[in-house]
């Protein structure tokens, strides 16, 4: 009785990043200068951007990386690739009866880092005409 007991609890814990991290996230794309606005990219498909007045992108967890394309008037262009690691909770799911399946099947497994910081390079000055 005890060991069906344990089996139970076991599947009903399982999927761990699912239930307690869900599938989306949020990731705060900070802009040096202030001025500067991310598209968000996964896969060749907008997902999402960062704007002057809205840092705070949320996002489904992939495997798969998100590049930012970022601009400013008067700085290079700048790209960036996020990259996603594998969640906590479905390191813990592991070792429970659905061996991290469920978190899988819904994307929970990676976890993308929450914070990221891209800082633009001003233009090089133009010469001056004679």
């Amino acid at each position: 009785m005890r060991i069906l007991g344990i089996v139970a609890l076991c599947a009903a814990l399982g999927g761990c990043a699912t239930i307690t991290e869900g599938t989306t996230q949020n990731i705060l794309v900070e802009v040096v200068p202030d001025t500067g606005t991310c598209v968000l990219s996964r896969k060749g498909e907008t997902i999402g951007a960062s704007t002057p007045t809205q840092r705070v992108v949320n996002v489904s967890k992939s495997m798969n990386d998100i590049n930012f394309a970022c601009t400013a008037p008067g700085y290079q262009p700048k790209e960036e690739l996020l990259t996603s690691a594998l969640s906590t909770a479905t390191v813990a799911s592991f070792f429970l009866l659905d061996l991290g399946i469920v978190d899988a099947a819904t994307g929970a497994w990676k976890k993308y880092p929450e914070r990221l910081t891209v800082v633009l390079r001003p233009l090089a000055p133009q010469g001056k005409r004679s």
